[in-house]
This record gives structure tokens, C-alpha cells and sequence, in this order.
């Protein structure tokens, strides 16, 4: 069942959808030329067996619902110039660099979202915050991601310094082969490269 706020006008006959598509592109600038050219304000309206004027906007205008409309967006707009500006800050400062920090932001973001949603019970937005808080917390070590890259640097060392013991080994074992009395290998020294991998 539709949700009617005010005055009943033509414009509150519409689905949602459609009275918040108008809204949007009032407070944008739209003429009533521009939105009656709109394909889903047209299709709309055809459906619904009616046209607008400009005194159907003007009456929309002073509608509670198209009030209402107008302070949430105006919430909404702020909040992600705010995003924005952090973003680029952020950004600027290098602290975009991982992935991390980027699900970090995200997550600060949501957050942000969420302690502006007043229909929600104050204790399921507790529990909320309180969680996607964890998760940030969690998410912003900047030890922890030090030693795991730490880690993966010397994992890596020791892959190069595998591979290069094994093309020793391969190297010994062909050059003894060919002659082992003139290169003066033995099977020692294969043995001594064969333990300098076991001991990686």
C-alpha cells in the first residue's frame, strides 16, 4: 500500500520510482518540458492516464514527502562530498597504496552511513557500528601488514636462493658425469648442495 505524505497530488499517484525520479531532477534544474520527455516519466504517466503542468509541481514542491526528499539528499550529497574529500586526501597522501586501506575506507564509509539511519532501533545500529568498528580495527594494523610483506620478501629470497642451489646440484651431476676425475668432483660436494636446500 502506497504511503501518502500531505495534500494528494497527481504527482503522488506515481509509483515511488517515478516521484523520486521527478524529485531528483527538480531539485536539478529539470523544466516541466525536460520531464515530460523523460522516457520512465512518460511511460509513467501514460500508464497512469495523466499528464503534468507546472501546477502539479508546484504543488509537489510543497508536498511533505518531496520535504522529506529534499533533506535526505541533501544528507546524502553531504556525506559523499565528505567521502570524496577523504578519498583524496588519502589518496594525495599515499595511504591508498593497499587494498587494506582501500576496504578500510569502504568500511568507514558504511559506517558513516549507518550512524545517520534514525529509523533504525537504536540497538541494532549499536550492534552495527559496533562491528563494522571490529572489522576497521582489524583492518587498520599497519604491523601486521608490515610483517606479512616482510614475510612474502624473504619467502621469496629463499625461493631464488632454492632454485639456484638446485641449478648447482644439476650442474655437479652433469659436470661428474662427464668426467669427475678431471673436475675434481665428488659425491660429497653433491651431498653438501643436496643439505644446503634441506637446511631452507
Amino acid at each position: 500500500m502506497k504511503k501518502y505524505y500531505g495534500s494528494r497530488s497527481k504527482i503522488s499517484l506515481l509509483p515511488h520510482q517515478v516521484r523520486w525520479r521527478i524529485y531528483n531532477l527538480m531539485l536539478d534544474g529539470a523544466t516541466l518540458k525536460s520531464l515530460l520527455a523523460d522516457p520512465e516519466i512518460d511511460a509513467a504517466l501514460a500508464i497512469a492516464g495523466f499528464t503534468l503542468n507546472d501546477h502539479n509541481l508546484s504543488f509537489a514542491r510543497k508536498s511533505r514527502e518531496f520535504i522529506d526528499f529534499v533533506q535526505m539528499r541533501s544528507k546524502y550529497l553531504e556525506r559523499k562530498y565528505k567521502d570524496m574529500m577523504s578519498a583524496a586526501i588519502a589518496k594525495g597522501a599515499g595511504a591508498l597504496e593497499s587494498m587494506t586501506e582501500q576496504t578500510r575506507c569502504k568500511l568507514m564509509e558504511n559506517l558513516s552511513e549507518l550512524a545517520d539511519l534514525s529509523g533504525l532501533p537504536d540497538e541494532e545500529r549499536i550492534k552495527a557500528v559496533r562491528s563494522l568498528s571490529q572489522s576497521v580495527a582489524s583492518l587498520s594494523n599497519p604491523v601486521k601488514d608490515s610483517q606479512i610483506a616482510e614475510l612474502k620478501r624473504k619467502l621469496a629470497d629463499l625461493e631464488k636462493k632454492n632454485e639456484a642451489l638446485l641449478a648447482e646440484i644439476v650442474n655437479l651431476k652433469t659436470a661428474t658425469d662427464q668426467n669427475p676425475a678431471e673436475r675434481g668432483l665428488s659425491e660429497n660436494a653433491i651431498r653438501q648442495a643436496e643439505e644446503k636446500i634441506k637446511l631452507l
